[in-house]
């Protein structure tokens, strides 16, 4: 189990924490497997009704750590966890909602996606980076984004790869609800609160139904995403697109 991932569970909300703040709670392989842990837990445990995601420190996830996936991009076998943590998110049965401060980089920002409500601080900042790593969108953000924003927006944020704020993400509807900076998880606990008090039973079908018209295209295309994402992690241009990206100066 990671250090870096923790989870409590206190009045019926679990809470799991990205906790890697020095390194932007960039994600490794041992995170993975333990959000899939923690997760899985979750779904088992009686006395969870509702989990929150949030990440310690001013950021939420600047996604995959890029100096493990170099290595991963040798022996593309070792994505199993991602795509183990992919699975699972995707088919949580309980309310999962999350809490961003900062930076929701990648992977950090496609989960939300599979999160049944999202609280922001206005100043967060987005951003799908997949194109200019020389690889391609991965959990399932190839169907669940174009579902809420239309083609072209899609296009305009997973091929250019620009970060984009917080406000706009509310204005597709990747955002539930905005507020000031370092009140998302407040926010988010209290709306987790409300999810409690109601009938657990009742809120697990209904968010079945919700999700199961879709469910089918997700696994799908989470499949079909992880088959050409690995193959990417061996092209020439992702190589290069890591070795430029490690060389970078460290800022922020």
């Amino acid at each position: 189990m990671s250090d870096f991932i923790q989870s409590s569970v206190l009045n019926g909300i679990q809470t799991i924490s990205f906790n890697r703040a020095s390194k932007k709670n960039a994600i490794t392989l041992d995170m993975y497997q333990a959000l899939t842990q923690f997760l899985v837990e979750g779904e088992s445990r009686k006395d969870v009704l509702v989990t929150v995601i949030h990440g310690a420190g001013p950021d939420f996830s600047s996604g995959n750590d890029i100096a493990e996936f170099v290595t991963i991009a040798q022996q593309p076998d070792k994505m199993s966890p991602i795509m183990a943590f992919l699975r699972t998110l995707s088919q949580y049965p309980k309310p999962l909602y999350a809490a961003v401060e900062g930076r929701a980089v990648g992977i950090g920002a496609t989960l939300l996606l599979h999160c049944d409500m999202v609280f922001s601080a206005r100043n967060a900042s987005l951003c799908f980076p997949f194109v200019k790593l020389g690889v391609v969108p991965e959990a399932a953000v190839s169907y669940l984004l174009p579902s809420l924003a239309g083609h072209q927006l899609s296009f305009e944020k997973l091929i250019l790869g620009e970060p984009f704020d917080a406000e706009e993400a509310h204005s597709i509807g990747m955002v539930n609800h905005l507020c000031e900076e370092g009140e998302a998880l407040a926010l988010a606990l209290n709306f987790a609160e409300k999810t409690v008090q109601l009938p657990p039973e009742a809120v697990i079908l209904s968010k079945n139904l919700l999700k199961n018209r879709f469910q089918d295209e997700v696994q799908m295309t989470l499949m079909r995403e992880g088959r050409i994402f690995k193959d990417r992690l061996q092209s020439k241009e992702a190589h290069q697109a890591f070795k430029s990206f490690l060389s970078r100066p460290k800022i922020g």
